[in-house]
């Protein structure tokens, strides 16, 4: 399972960079909060006692598609177990750490950047995903 708590809780650019519709299940991460990422328009998971991150639980991924995500986010973040609460319950999921230092960052909102963002970075994510998924099958032994 891997919670998504940013862009890739946008229905079309999650499809976008995966080449398909994944399913997946409203979420929240306890003690964490979605700030911005220090300088850039794309959010990070911060540690904060008593806030919840919302999210999704994406939980139809294949080892493949990992290997994508993890090559689409990148070396800025690390990708860690993190606890989930989904229909009152307490799991264990991925999530997307960052690498760096967030702390004193302002909190994050999906609709912001949908409605300022996302259709000038839509097309160059989709043309990123698909040339990391190229590369990945280039490098994967038959």
């Amino acid at each position: 399972m891997l919670f998504v708590y940013g862009t890739l809780r946008d229905p079309e650019l999650l499809g976008a960079v995966l080449g398909r519709r994944a399913r997946g299940l409203a979420a929240a991460a306890p003690g964490f909060a979605v700030v911005h990422y220090p300088g850039r328009i794309y959010p990070a998971l911060l540690r904060r006692p008593g806030a919840a991150a919302h999210g999704l639980v994406l939980t139809d991924l294949t080892p493949f598609e990992i290997e994508l995500l993890d090559a689409f986010e990148g070396a800025e973040y690390r990708r860690s177990i993190v606890p989930v609460m989904i229909d009152g319950e307490l799991h264990e999921a991925f999530a997307y750490l960052l690498v760096i230092s967030a702390a004193d960052q302002p909190d994050w909102s999906l609709e912001h950047w949908q409605a300022e963002h996302k259709q000038q970075v839509l097309a160059s994510e989709r043309t990123t995903a698909d040339e990391l998924r190229l590369k990945l099958i280039a490098i994967r032994p038959h």
